[in-house]
């Protein structure tokens, strides 16, 4: 009997000493919240990075995480002025000036300083360039610096998305 205790108080204590798991940054039921209260700049950017996957239609099937990505910052950047990767939104090439770099924390969040102007903005995803958003005159993902304020941003990489 004493024998079975023992066992018993091993594996339960076993049990008990194991490392909770961290909290996962992927959510099933709605969007991951926003990252707005780590923002400390005055003038530039700030966003969050999201990776969608799986199947969102007719009702969200997917998930959608918070990542840690490498965010690179061009001169505002057309169609015209990038080496795509057939008709995705993949690019082996941005022919516009890159301005800076930053990367987002495991929670998707980045922020940086920026000169009042016009930018685009990519992620690399493996090898290649990724952006998804355009505006009416055919720049990808613009972002639009005003003095002294600060523009908000989500940049959402959909490739494994359906919708």
């Amino acid at each position: 009997m004493i024998k079975y205790f023992t066992l018993f108080f091993i594996i339960l204590t076993l049990s008990c000493a194991k490392e909770s798991e961290p909290l996962s940054s992927c959510y099933t039921d709605g969007n991951p919240p926003r990252n707005n209260e780590k923002v400390t700049i005055n003038q530039g950017v700030w966003g969050d990075v999201w990776f969608w996957e799986g199947n969102f239609m007719p009702m969200s099937r997917g998930k959608i995480c918070q990542v840690q990505r490498m965010i690179y910052i061009f001169e505002l950047t057309k169609m015209s002025e990038v080496e795509a990767i057939g008709y995705t939104p993949f690019y082996s090439a941005i022919n516009t000036d890159l301005v800076t770099t930053t990367e987002s924390d495991t929670n998707g969040f980045f922020q940086v300083e920026l000169e009042p102007g016009s930018y685009s903005l990519f992620v690399m995803e493996d090898t290649s360039y990724y952006s998804n958003l355009f505006d009416s005159g055919g720049a990808i993902f613009p972002v639009k610096i005003e003095s002294g304020k600060v523009t908000e941003v989500r940049f959402d990489i959909t490739y494994e998305a359906s919708y």
